[in-house]
């Protein structure tokens, strides 16, 4: 029997294997037969979504720039006359107001007073010559008169050429005199405009030429504001000039200074391809040379918009809306942003438009409203109801 079993053991053993590969074959075919089965999909339920219907309205476009103030011109001062300084005005230090006409600085004008003196003195020579050749004259016709009856009394011995030239001597130093004494007033140097000083390089005791700058003034009715500006900005102001604008300075965020656009550069930047606005105010004095400002422009009205949620916006220009119980999407166009609301122009809202867009949105999928809510305003003060 041993023998026996010892002689088919190997039959047995490839029997075994060929059981045990056989089965697991049938049992991965029922496995894969059961899986290939298809069983019917649950139905899914439409999403419920809220909706708004937004009233139309008008849209007045609000541009915010930044800008920086400047002076229209900066005024170097310049002695029109040499000499050495004989005063500076506590005004004329670097951040001082002066008035008009106000004394910056004098110069010695000693030596512009003498030369008037000369000027004077040449006037008085040139006309008691001018009253000697006269009186010569005078006489000399009196003796042709007498002596010569029937011939007209020669210039030369009427002394014409010579009461000419007397009196060409004398007009000669009468504008001697007036430039002497307009140098003599020059060496009173004031202020042209009511001014602010920049800085200045003067002392008491220093000498000045007529070449070189002593200091620089601005006036503070020309300080107005430059504000670099895109085309599509400009395209929202519209016509430019003459539109009004509300100036927030840094040093009073909470105070806004009424302005207006004065000039339109007439060229853009070749760096920024930016335009530049230059706004004015009633109330410079409210203003510093070189602050920072932000300005707010009132721009051109766009008659039929829409203010929406901000949150119905899937993207930068997308909303959806429902449509005969599914979703569509549509292109809006963005005018601008307030808080949480987006202002777009008008579109095609169908039964409303979505206010928050359900996850994994897409065309189609069916949806059942659940709320609808009108919304017949909610500006800010902005735009106006047609």
């Amino acid at each position: 029997m041993t023998h026996l079993i010892r002689r088919f053991a190997g039959t047995f053993q490839l029997l075994f294997v060929v059981l045990i590969v056989g089965g697991a074959i049938m049992f991965a075919f029922v496995l894969e037969s059961d899986s290939a089965v298809s069983y019917p999909a649950p139905a899914q339920r439409p999403l419920s979504v809220s909706v708004v219907t937004p009233d139309e309205a008008v849209y007045r476009h609000v541009v915010n720039l930044n800008g920086v103030v400047a002076a229209r011109t900066v005024t170097e001062v310049i002695p029109q006359v040499a000499g050495r300084v004989t005063k500076v005005s506590p005004q004329f230090r670097p951040g001082a107001r002066i008035a008009k006409g106000g004394i910056m600085f004098a110069i010695d004008p000693a030596d512009y007073e003498l030369a008037v003196q000369r000027t004077l003195a040449e006037i008085e020579a040139a006309r008691s010559e001018l009253a000697l050749l006269e009186a010569q004259a005078t006489a000399e016709k009196e003796i042709w008169k007498k002596q010569v009856t029937d011939r007209k009394i020669p210039d030369l011995i009427a002394r014409v050429p010579q009461i000419a030239a007397a009196r060409a001597r004398i007009h000669s130093a009468e504008a001697a005199r007036d430039a002497a004494e307009l140098a003599l007033s020059r060496t009173v140097v004031r202020a042209p405009f009511d001014a602010r000083v920049l800085e200045t390089r003067l002392d008491v005791g220093q000498v000045v030429g007529t070449a070189a700058m002593v200091g620089s003034i601005f006036s503070v009715d020309s300080l107005e504001i430059a504000t670099p500006v895109s085309l599509q900005e400009l395209a929202l102001i519209g016509d430019a000039v003459g539109q009004t604008a509300a100036i927030t300075t840094e040093s009073a965020r909470d105070v806004s200074v009424a302005g207006e656009i004065v000039r339109q550069a007439a060229a853009l930047n070749q760096q920024t391809r930016l335009g530049t606005l230059y706004i004015s105010t009633s109330e410079p004095e409210s203003l510093t040379l070189g602050e920072f400002v932000s300005v707010e422009i009132l721009g051109a009205n766009t008659p039929r918009t829409y203010r929406l949620p901000a949150g119905a916006l899937t993207s930068r220009d997308q909303v959806w809306v429902v449509s005969n119980g599914v979703l569509e999407s549509r292109r809006v166009e963005v005018l601008g942003n307030e808080g949480n609301e987006a202002i777009v122009d008008a579109f095609d809202v169908a039964e409303g438009i979505v206010t928050i867009p359900p996850a994994g949105v897409s065309a189609g999928l069916a949806v059942t409203i659940e709320a609808q809510q009108e919304l017949a305003y909610l500006g800010s003060g902005t735009d106006d109801r047609e």
